[in-house]
């Protein structure tokens, strides 16, 4: 079965405006009317990718996968198809795909288009890596606030069901499969994967202990696979333009394109689908049009990253797996925020602290009573103006019994923001111990 022809490396402005010279591949259909029924995906090659699945074989479509360099968009990065690789075979067991759609982290926000307005484009990769490991059943666990995305999933996939696209012997294949959508309670934590096992089963939503790890004893002890919505959505391309097409975008090691969002101080935040290893610097200026004014800090890939100080050595930064870590952050889910300098750092932190202090499931010490309890309280009397000598040593005496202690990643995703700002801005937190609160060097602010 012949590819059709790649469209070119994608660098269109998705939400805001259009520009005929680029050519989007995940958002393509992002704003256009009818994009999210079936009779519009299917005239735009739709479903092409899963018969060529089909075609290629489960093994194969996991090799290509594996070729492509295609990488988790969840934020982990790990690599997809030697994930996907990692199910058992042959075992005589149910296999389950899940796709984690629990977009809660901060300054991220490209999942709920691409369910909203492309829901085929998911249907169509959960297909593909269903066929790919054996898997006859598909969960969607979607944040409970995204209402309208899973009207739109609903109706798709009752669309798909009709049309032969989902259930047994998918257009002929001899494979079947199905999908169901379970909406959460707008809980963050249920993004830690075995988090949201639990809570898919109906249990409290805890995260488990691994080893054994999902592929093994996953969704109701079955052998299970969990991928992010983008993630899915880019095997989707990837088997219909070829892994070779995946793996000329990006750099080396990072390869592909990726969904970056903005937002903060800028002229036009929104989603820009670009190739890995974009400069932070034409993200900011060519796409967001620049900020509207003086910036002091930003986070490049979500609020769990740490925060890097406004730089041009900082914007020179292709934005990609390796350079943010060699710059002292992480790529995450390439939620970059940029932060006024009229802000204060403390209080912006104090910001962070308290929502993983909300959104902590309490499980474990070190977040229940380290984080929910004393560094939320620390971070209140530091932004309220009662800031004491010792305050700011007190916070990294307590970051030091936080931080890789917990029993999953939230309590170490909350530390990122608290130990990069005492580095970088330090004398932000000397001017909160005397009771003032800087913003742009000059504004204070005392509790009335």
């Amino acid at each position: 079965m012949t590819a059709p022809a790649p469209p070119v490396t994608p660098r269109r402005p998705i939400v805001s405006g259009t520009d005929p010279r680029f050519v989007p591949t995940l958002y393509a259909h992002v704003g256009q009317g009818g994009s999210h029924t079936l009779e519009y995906y299917l005239r735009h090659d739709g479903y092409m990718g899963f018969k060529r699945a089909v075609a290629m074989g489960p093994d194969t479509v996991i090799d290509e996968i594996k070729k492509s360099g295609l990488r988790g968009r969840g934020g982990a990065g790990f690599a997809t198809g030697l994930k996907w690789s990692f199910m058992p075979l042959k075992d005589g067991r149910q296999h389950i795909v899940l796709c984690n759609a629990d977009e809660s982290e901060p300054g991220t926000f490209k999942d709920r288009y691409l369910m909203s307005e492309d829901p085929h484009q998911l249907i169509e990769g959960m297909l593909i890596g269903g066929f790919a490991m054996r898997a006859s059943l598909g969960y969607i666990y979607i944040r409970g606030e995204y209402v309208h995305a899973a009207e739109r999933l609903w109706a798709a996939i009752h669309e798909a069901r009709a049309n032969g696209l989902l259930g047994k012997n998918i257009l002929g294949s001899g494979f079947d499969f199905d999908l169901q959508v379970h909406r959460g309670a707008g809980a963050y934590i249920c993004g830690e994967e075995t988090a949201l096992m639990n809570s898919l089963e109906g249990l409290r939503a805890n995260p488990r202990l691994k080893p054994p790890f999902p592929a093994a004893a996953g969704l109701y002890g079955l052998p299970t696979t969990i991928n992010n919505v983008e993630t899915f959505c880019a095997a989707t391309h990837i088997m219909n333009y070829g892994a070779d097409w995946h793996a000329g975008m990006g750099t080396e090691k990072s390869r592909g394109m990726k969904l970056f969002q903005i937002s903060g101080p800028v002229k036009r935040p929104g989603v820009y689908e670009l190739p890995l290893g974009t400069p932070l610097r034409e993200l900011v200026y060519d796409w967001a049009g620049g900020p509207t004014e003086g910036i002091k800090a930003i986070i490049p890939g979500g609020i769990s990253c740490q925060l890097l100080k406004w730089s041009d050595q900082v914007l020179g930064t292709p934005m990609d797996y390796e350079s943010l870590a060699a710059a002292g952050s992480s790529l995450g889910t390439a939620g970059v925020t940029l932060i006024p300098a009229s802000a204060s750092i403390v209080q912006t932190t104090w910001n962070a602290v308290r929502f993983y202090g909300h959104e902590s499931c309490g499980k474990c010490t070190p977040c229940r009573e380290g984080i929910s309890g004393w560094m939320v309280k620390m971070y209140e009397k530091l932004g309220r103006g009662h800031g004491q000598p010792g305050d700011t040593q007190l916070i990294l005496d307590m970051a030091d019994n936080i931080g890789g202690r917990s029993f999953c990643a939230l309590a170490d995703a909350c530390m990122g923001p608290v130990l990069s700002s005492i580095k970088l801005f330090r004398e932000e937190y000397d001017a909160a111990e005397r009771g003032e609160l800087i913003g742009a060097g000059t504004r204070r602010w005392r509790d009335g």
